[in-house]
């Protein structure tokens, strides 16, 4: 028996994809599915999560503010590729979404007033 070698198929698309992890809500049908964005093109995302809705849905993303109307056109396990309504710059959105400066905060000063014997306010 003669196996073929494994070939990858060449990318299709016309716009790069940038990496992204970005946590969402995906909304649908009065649904939800918490999720994370994991790649971004101007025109589709890939999300991984735990139970999209079947190919052809039209859901929402929200993302800090941010919603994006889509649908969904392939599932995979715990995956989903969906085709975006509007464009988006994938740069922009990444440097929006992704990156958040960690400041430290530091803990509100608390009294502790002794109001009676063994009880405190």
């Amino acid at each position: 028996m003669n196996v073929a070698p494994c070939q990858l198929k060449p990318e299709l698309r016309k716009e790069g994809r940038q990496s992204a992890s970005v946590p969402c809500t995906v909304l649908w049908d009065g649904l939800y599915e918490y999720a994370t964005i994991r790649d971004i093109s101007i025109y589709g995302a890939q999300l991984e999560g735990f139970c999209f809705p079947r190919i052809g849905t039209r859901i929402s993303i929200i993302a800090e503010g941010l919603e994006i109307c889509a649908t969904i056109i392939w599932l995979g396990a715990n995956k989903c590729g969906v085709l975006l309504a509007c464009e988006v710059d994938p740069v922009t959105f990444i440097r929006r979404h992704s990156i958040r400066a960690i400041t430290p905060t530091e803990p509100s000063p608390v009294n502790i007033t002794q109001i009676s014997f063994r009880r405190y306010a």
